[in-house]
């Protein structure tokens, strides 16, 4: 089983974080999410961007939807990583070795 450190790592890796994991709040979600389910929400969502003019959301979720949509298993792993500067939204592979997908903002 991986630590949240390794986990954070690998994030990091995919994100280019800045910093080191003690400047972060990291936050692993106690269930599981189905990939179907997250297609479907994403799908919606996007239009909403897409309707509301917010082109960097809406790619965003677009790249998610890709990487929802490529992923073989049907569970994934949430992840919030967050500071005062910074918010991500990450779906790791049911066994957090891969990054399926993400949404990120930074905080002005």
């Amino acid at each position: 089983m991986k630590t949240i450190e390794d986990i954070f790592n690998l994030i990091k890796q995919t994100v280019n974080l800045p910093g080191e994991i003690n400047d972060y709040h990291v936050r692993l979600s106690n269930g599981r999410f189905e990939r179907e389910n997250l297609i479907g929400i994403y799908k919606i969502r996007k239009g909403n961007a897409v309707d509301n003019k917010h082109h960097k959301l809406a790619e965003q979720m677009n790249n998610l939807l890709f990487g929802l949509k490529n992923y073989s298993g049907s569970l994934l792993k949430g992840v919030n990583i967050d500071n005062n500067n910074y918010i991500g939204t990450f779906y790791l592979s049911e066994d957090s070795g891969e990054v399926i997908g993400y949404l990120e903002s930074e905080i002005d």
